[in-house]
């Protein structure tokens, strides 16, 4: 019986076990649903727009100009960027264009000087992220450049060379040497980045013309011809000629034109005296230079660039007149004279047709000489080499004055050099 009883239970217990099972199955299933749920739930919480947050739509662009080389005080730009205007920019500067809507923009620097060169495209494409702020930059070179400043001869070093200063005379130093002998008779291009001068350096036995950069480099001989001197070299105002004195060991030469690289040489005067230091008139169209001839004192005359009208500015059979030298505005003449005394050469001017000569210095004393006039580049003020401070005989100075004849002020004032053969830049 027992047996049996054991038997007759078994089946009873078997199904109460399994019943407790599925039971426990159901309860764990719904606890790992709503835990899969809870864990669902948190995370797209997370991911939720909280509608109170804007979304940028717009970004930011910066815009920086970087500009190196030589030129000590290099001019600012214009940036434009397309759909958001143009502002001026410093030559090393930063600005910032802001709220723009995302997009493509063109950005282009403008009013790059014509001694600078601009690294890389121009204009350029940047994109803008809504949101996030992007940067163009532009890198600019620039040439050395000769601002406010005169250039001169001095033997204040080694040997005579090229010197530069502020017009002040203040900054005095050498520029950097180069292999072509001694120079003189300097002239500054129209943008003061070049120098052109006379040597015959070079494996030359004849003067020659030379230029040089700003800074003293890429020296190179221009006129190359052996067989002549080549002197007095003076600038058109576009800067793409020069002008120059040119004559045969012996002989008394003519006003030559060439191109600004040395080709092109014509023959302006072309006449049997001697015609000299030629000066260009600020319109470009017509030359001054003083000529020479047996028996009487220099006189200046003019005459057009293509060899045509030329005509007598200043003459005298008793008087001297030479080294004209073009005001900026060409209006006025100034040159080298003894007309208001007899004993001293003087530093004149005159009105552009030869009326109205008068005085800017008037020493008169014997054995003093006032030199070589160069304008400022207002017009205001002339430099010249004169030894009125060291003697007859004594050393040259630079010497600067009002074109009144006030405020004349000796800017070089050092008796151990001379200095000799100023040129005022163009550039202020």
């Amino acid at each position: 019986m027992c047996t049996l009883n054991s038997s007759n239970q078994s089946p009873n217990k078997e199904y109460s076990v399994g019943r407790g099972l599925r039971q426990f199955s159901r309860i764990l299933s719904l606890v790992l649903l709503v835990l899969v749920f809870t864990a669902v739930s948190c995370s797209d919480s997370s991911q939720s727009v909280n509608p109170d947050i804007d979304v940028p739509e717009n970004g930011i662009l910066i815009v920086q100009t970087v500009t190196t080389g030589g030129d000590p005080n290099p001019e600012g730009y214009v940036i434009a960027v397309q759909g958001a205007g143009t502002r001026e920019m410093e030559a090393n500067g930063s600005t910032q264009f802001g709220d723009l809507e995302a997009g493509t923009y063109q950005i282009q620097l403008n009013e790059i000087a014509g001694h600078c060169e601009l690294s890389g495209e121009n204009p350029v494409s940047i994109e803008v992220i809504a949101g996030d702020t992007v940067t163009a930059i532009f890198e600019v070179s620039c040439r050395a450049i000769l601002r406010s400043q005169i250039v001169f001869l001095s033997n204040m070093g080694t040997g005579v060379g090229l010197y530069k200063m502020h017009h002040d005379g203040s900054n005095a130093e050498r520029i950097a040497s180069y292999t072509v002998g001694d120079v003189w008779r300097p002239a500054i291009s129209p943008d003061g980045t070049k120098i052109a001068f006379v040597s015959a350096g070079g494996g030359f036995n004849t003067q020659q013309v030379w230029v040089v950069d700003a800074d003293g480099s890429n020296t190179l001989n221009l006129t190359q011809n052996a067989n002549m001197h080549s002197e007095h070299p003076t600038w058109s105002p576009d800067g793409s000629q020069i002008a120059f004195h040119a004559y045969e060991p012996g002989g008394l030469g003519d006003i030559y034109i060439m191109n600004a690289d040395g080709s092109g040489v014509t023959n302006v005067t072309n006449s049997s005296i001697g015609d000299w230091w030629p000066s260009w008139s600020s319109d470009g169209e017509t030359i001054a230079f003083h000529s020479t001839e047996p028996g009487i004192p220099p006189y200046i005359s003019t005459i057009k660039t293509d060899g045509s009208g030329r005509a007598e500015l200043f003459r005298d059979e008793s008087v001297f007149f030479r080294n004209p030298s073009w005001s900026p505005d060409g209006e006025t003449i100034a040159f080298q004279s003894n007309l208001e005394s007899a004993v001293s050469w003087e530093i004149m001017i005159a009105d552009a047709d030869g009326s109205n000569p008068r005085s800017v210095t008037n020493l008169a004393e014997s054995g003093i000489h006032h030199r070589f006039p160069t304008w400022s580049p207002d017009g205001s003020q002339i430099a010249f080499d004169s030894n009125r401070d060291g003697g007859n005989g004594g050393n040259y100075d630079i010497f600067v004055v009002s074109i009144d004849g006030t405020g004349l002020t000796n800017i070089t004032n050092d008796e151990s050099f001379t200095a000799i053969f100023p040129t005022w830049s163009p550039v202020e």
